[in-house]
């Protein structure tokens, strides 16, 4: 029995994985037949960019409480179940349904997110480093193929409310293979609420955990940025919205290898400075590529857009395992463990989300996006320092 449920788990964990980035991913590539079909304003469509990244902030928060009041079983297959209903319904009842599908979407991701580390923590133990490999690799792989994919699923599919209901399948076999763990027994750590305190405390003041909060919403912004706005760069010069979206593919694909390569790496390393500051610079350099591009009307030139979608996606398929080894490894208890990764990834994803929205609304007030890529190149480049400081071997004290 014990075997079946760690066969069901595993399943369930390559099936989460492949659910909790598709539902964001497709709204970048599919932003401008679905402004046109509901008659959004460009403050809607910004919005509805953003939200999604708002939500992974305010659900990180909300993860603490479902941990304590449901348990790890439990509140992954709520949360799955919100997902798969939301990624449903978000297609019916216009802009207004969309909206509120994509916010409770986001949640759940959000909860995920934070639940998805504890239980591979708690049952792969000494593989979970490797494990953590497999399914961040995932949700690079599920999010560069559903965004290389979107436009051409609507145009075959009917629009885009069928494409987004295609990524229903893993969260319904999500769901499927994770039933078993509801009948089986959970690990408890009881943390006392004086000594919760005393670790959120701990946290709160460190500058060190003020380093991977910045780093981690840095890394994310970039990321969400590139998501979210990457085709309406580059649909904005004129190229077909399938190739502006095989393009967001390719910049969220093509470094998967090399991330996977490094999972080992990361994994043994201490000190993590020069490696967290050098992913930063390939990245920064990358978005520096691409505000090129923009400033000098350059998008017809192949070369150039395959040479930033690169150095972009290698830089940031190495600055997000970085991102979660940090959280894992500088705290100095389990408690302090969690209250850092709800503290990194609650606020860094709000700094994610905000950013995200004024994108959108600087690039409608400057009638250009050449401004967008050479200001997020510039936080790229703020990420380098900040990211040094962060990989530091080094401790928060208890």
């Amino acid at each position: 029995m014990k075997r079946r449920v760690a066969v069901s788990s595993f399943l369930a964990l390559i099936f989460i994985s492949l659910i909790l980035r598709p539902p964001i991913a497709q709204i970048g590539p599919l932003l401008q037949e679905i402004t046109a079909s509901l008659s959004l304003t460009p403050a809607e469509a910004s919005f509805l960019t953003a939200i999604p990244v708002f939500c992974f902030g305010l659900g990180a928060f909300l993860s603490p409480w479902m941990m304590r009041r449901f348990g790890l079983n439990h509140s992954m297959f709520a949360v799955l179940l919100i997902l798969a209903v939301s990624v449903a319904a978000r297609v019916w009842f216009g802009f207004s349904g969309l909206l509120l599908g994509t916010v409770l979407v986001g949640l759940a991701i959000a909860v995920s997110n934070v639940l998805l580390p504890i239980f591979v923590r708690n049952d792969f133990g000494e593989r979970a480093s490797m494990v953590t490999s497999i399914y961040t690799t995932l949700l690079a792989i599920a999010a560069s193929f559903t965004a290389a994919v979107a436009v051409l699923f609507s145009d075959s599919l009917g629009g885009w409310q069928n494409a987004t209901l295609v990524v229903l399948l893993p969260a319904v076999l999500a769901i499927l293979f994770w039933i078993p763990r509801l009948r089986t027994a959970e690990p408890h750590i009881q943390v006392t609420a004086h000594s919760a305190k005393s670790e959120a405390r701990a946290v709160y003041r460190s500058p060190l955990a003020w380093a991977i909060l910045g780093f981690f919403g840095f890394q994310s912004l970039g990321f969400y940025a590139l998501l979210g706005w990457l085709p309406s760069m580059l649909i904005s010069t004129g190229m077909q919205p399938a190739a502006a979206g095989a393009y967001l593919g390719l910049a969220t694909a093509i470094g998967i290898p090399s991330g996977f390569a490094l999972a080992p790496l990361i994994s043994k390393l201490k000190n993590l400075s020069w490696l967290a500051a050098g992913a930063s610079a390939v990245t920064t350099s990358g978005f520096s590529v691409l505000a090129f591009i923009l400033a000098t009307d350059s998008a017809d030139n192949a070369a150039f857009l395959i040479l930033a979608s690169v150095l972009i996606s290698v830089g940031q398929t190495a600055t997000f395992p970085v991102s979660l080894s940090l959280v894992a490894t500088r705290a100095s208890t389990h408690a302090q463990t969690t209250v850092l990764s709800a503290f990194s990834q609650g606020w860094g994803y709000l700094i994610s989300g905000f950013g995200t929205f004024a994108f959108g609304a600087m690039a409608a007030a400057f009638a250009s996006w050449t401004v967008v890529a050479f200001t997020i190149a510039g936080i790229s480049a703020a990420q380098i320092a900040i990211g040094f400081y962060a990989g530091r071997d080094s401790k928060i004290a208890a």
